[in-house]
């Protein structure tokens, strides 16, 4: 699961529980957030308990420099992002962001520790936002030698010239993995087009949603 929102985190943390509750081992839970989803409280609540219960999560956080327009310098006092795993008693990592080799490596070991029965493992992996949050953004927050340093190089290509060279992959199929994504996203675009909007009136807005403690409060005749 992807999102920059810190409250992911409790979301896998749910998932990892119900399949505890099954019996069903081997298995571990991914979200990446964004720097500043760690500033927030449902990152410090979640991330506490998934350390409290040893949950198989590996939670990788893009730390990109920038909440928004935010500094990591105005968003927290310790020396490195990563320093945050000792306080949660949790594993740290640290990688190079713009390197896939480095990526992949990282997190094929943080997932075999968290697998193995090691707890929660957190990924730190720098890089930098090269463009805006949106189209209002112009990201002329971004200091200019953030973007001239190996912090600012595009992780895309550099991963395909890594990919190339190593003989991971050859341009046909790159060119085949960029095709095929792109239509699942246009696909993806086009259903939600199509679908009606949601009728109000068709809605039942009930605050309870078990019938049996709705009928419950209902009062009895007679």
């Amino acid at each position: 699961m992807i999102s920059h929102l810190g409250a992911m985190i409790s979301v896998v943390n749910g998932m990892l529980f119900a399949r505890r509750l099954r019996n069903i081992s081997g298995v571990v839970g991914a979200t990446s957030i964004g720097d500043g989803g760690t500033s927030t409280g449902s990152f410090h609540e979640a991330i506490n308990l998934a350390a409290v219960e040893k949950l198989p999560l590996v939670l990788v956080v893009a730390n990109n420099e920038y909440a928004y327009s935010t500094p990591t310098s105005r968003q927290f006092a310790c020396r490195n992002l990563v320093d945050k795993a000792i306080g949660y008693g949790v594993g740290g990592h640290s990688v190079d962001g713009t390197d896939l080799a480095a990526c992949l490596k990282g997190v094929s070991e943080a997932v075999q520790l968290a697998r193995e029965g090691r707890g929660p493992q957190l990924i730190v992996a720098r890089l930098l936002r090269l463009c805006g949050h949106g189209e209002h953004d112009d990201a002329g927050y971004v200091d200019p030698r953030l973007k001239q340093s190996a912090l600012g190089r595009d992780c895309l290509k550099v991963a395909e010239a890594q990919l190339l060279q190593r003989g991971w992959a050859d341009a046909q199929t790159l060119e085949l993995w960029r095709s095929e994504a792109t239509q699942k996203v246009e696909e993806a675009v086009a259903t939600v087009q199509r679908e009606p909007t949601p009728d109000p009136y068709a809605e039942d807005w009930r605050a309870l949603a078990s019938p049996h403690l709705l009928e419950a409060r209902e009062p009895k005749p007679g």
